[in-house]
């Protein structure tokens, strides 16, 4: 899946090619954020914005008889980059609400998506049963056999049609997960503001505090009109810092669930807790908990406890009781406030992630990342000789890391000649793909000019003698 930027923020036009390993390095101020910002709002809003597109169609079908059906491949196949573009080009419009900045700052921004290869819809079965609000009476079914084009709608009560959110939402979502979500996976953002968020979640009530201030500026006569409620109580905060601190204030409420992706391998919480030190504890009526690795070890509330500690809760929780195969976790700075002995375990999580089937999306300045990502790169060549480093240093086989599953992408200057050739070249910001080698591991210009230029006057200093 590939993302064209143009005019977002500090960037003035990159190309970037999510992999199951999308990293994303460059100095201060040079635009990471705004390319993750702007991903992470794509990808969590797509779905609202597909159903502006099908709406109308949708009503047309099944306004045509009480059951109806929908060829999925005469609407779709061949499609889906038009569907993305025009999904894309809403997107754009509705950016300053994703950033909470100024429209002026994002007037002329274009984001464009594009999928290389099409999915055979038929490969898909999908079976959807809508009930009434007690649970018992079933109002539709929708359904899809295997290796048929064809999306059964089976109406067993024709008031659904007529419903504020009826029954061509529940046909929107339906296709929204057999055509689309095979290509746009569900998306949970660790944003870099997530330490604070673990200490005033509850002080920071965002939805609460937005509705009764919007509800008290409000006459009747604008409380008709949801979306500009709903606009109002979006201001001031962008969606990913807005949708992390939401998150976080759930914690007590998801305790208790279990995700798929830890059903499925449990020994990602054993890694994630070595990453800590401990683990995170749901005390009932008292509230969550730090609690340390040790005998005797005191349980330590969230304002008591490490800023790392505080800097993975949303992480762990994550991980814990919503992750699944197939999402995509993006994570900004997944070093803060990590020592280097975590950076690598952590490195070495992300990577056992990625074999799992989570997508994993990160900024990162660490070199203690990068190098040890280089590391399991090099592992898994499995010659005689790296298999002999591997049991000498413990890494797991789950660890290892296919350098074709590994995007790393650096921001960066580029010239552009102006007025035909002749005019005074521009710098623009961009993205540049780094190299990665199965022997070596990935180039990061970034890290090793800086490190180079650090070691060559430590160099001078300790042999260059006297000026």
């Amino acid at each position: 899946m590939k993302f064209e930027f143009k005019k977002i923020g500090l960037i003035d036009d990159a190309v970037i090619d999510l992999a199951d390993l999308t990293i994303l390095c460059g100095e201060n101020n040079t635009g990471k954020t705004y390319v993750t910002y702007t991903l992470y709002g794509f990808l969590r809003s797509w779905r609202q914005i597909l159903f502006v597109e099908l709406e109308e169609k949708i009503d047309e079908i099944l306004r045509e008889s009480t059951n109806s059906e929908i060829d999925l491949d005469s609407l779709f196949t061949g499609q889906i980059n038009k569907y993305l573009e025009r999904i894309a080009k809403r997107y754009a419009k509705g950016l300053p609400r994703v950033f909470a900045s100024s429209p002026d700052l994002l007037s002329e921004a274009v984001v464009r998506v594009t999928v290389s290869n099409e999915i055979n819809l038929q490969s898909f079965t999908y079976h959807r049963s809508i009930k009434d609000s007690t649970g018992g009476k079933t109002l539709a079914t929708l359904r899809k056999a295997k290796d048929s084009s064809i999306l059964e709608i089976l109406i067993a009560d024709q008031s659904l049609k007529h419903r504020k959110f009826g029954l061509i939402d529940f046909v929107s979502d339906a296709i929204a997960d057999i055509v689309f979500a095979p290509y746009l996976p569900d998306v949970f953002i660790a944003s870099a503001e997530r330490t604070g968020a673990a200490i005033f979640r509850k002080e920071l009530d965002f939805a609460r505090t937005r509705l009764i201030e919007a509800l008290g500026q409000q006459d009747r006569k604008d409380l008709r009109n949801p979306f500009h409620l709903f606009e109002r109580m979006q201001a001031g905060y962008a969606m990913p810092v807005q949708d992390n601190v939401d998150f976080v204030r759930q914690i007590e409420d998801i305790d208790k669930q279990v995700s798929p992706l830890v059903e499925a391998h449990p020994k990602i919480l054993e890694k994630f807790e070595a990453v800590i030190g401990g683990s995170y504890k749901v005390v009932k009526g008292k509230g969550l908990y730090y609690q340390p690795r040790g005998v005797g070890k005191p349980r330590l509330s969230m304002s008591e406890s490490s800023s790392s500690v505080r800097a993975l809760l949303d992480i762990g929780f994550y991980l814990r009781c919503r992750a699944e195969s197939g999402n995509l976790l993006m994570i900004d700075e997944p070093e803060l406030n990590l020592h280097p002995v975590n950076q690598r375990a952590f490195a070495r999580l992300i990577a056992y992630l990625v074999n799992c089937g989570v997508r994993v999306f990160m900024t990162t300045h660490s070199d203690y990342i990068i190098k040890e990502l280089n590391t399991l790169i090099m592992l898994n060549a499995q010659t005689q000789h790296t298999k002999a480093i591997q049991l000498k240093y413990k890494y797991g086989s789950e660890e290892k890391i296919d350098p074709a599953k590994v995007k790393l992408f650096m921001t960066c200057s580029v010239n552009e000649k102006r007025d035909g050739g002749k005019g005074r070249p521009i710098k623009l910001n961009s993205l540049r793909e780094a190299k990665i080698h199965p022997d070596q591991g990935i180039e990061v210009e970034t890290f090793d000019t800086i490190i180079g230029i650090m070691n060559a006057i430590q160099t001078e200093i300790l042999f260059g003698g006297e000026l």
